[in-house]
């Protein structure tokens, strides 16, 4: 089991359509996610950064799986253009530190 964190952000003035999107992610989307390993998935918003944690059985297998969907695709076509990816992390940020 991995517990992965990343930041994205957004680009100004699409917070709310951002939280629009995610508010009803479809059920097809989902049955992936979790048919790919992912036991959970939560985003926090602070301004426009976006904090991600990802629980899975593991982030390279899940990340393999979900770019064979095609509506992993159809997600990015939505999704990258609302983000500053200039910025954004594109893969896990370095644990620094845990409490035991």
């Amino acid at each position: 089991m991995q517990v992965i964190a990343l930041h994205t952000r957004l680009k100004p003035g699409l917070e709310a359509e951002y939280e629009r999107i995610h508010a009803k992610l479809s059920p097809e989307h989902e049955q992936a996610l979790h048919a790919s390993g992912v036991h959970s998935w939560h985003i926090w918003r602070d301004g426009l950064d976006l904090f991600h944690t990802v629980v899975c059985d593991d982030w390279a297998g899940m990340e393999s799986a979900m770019a064979q969907l095609e509506l992993t695709e159809r997600w990015h076509q939505v999704i990258h253009p609302m983000l500053d990816m200039a910025v954004s992390q594109r893969g896990p940020l370095p644990l620094v530190w845990q409490l035991p």
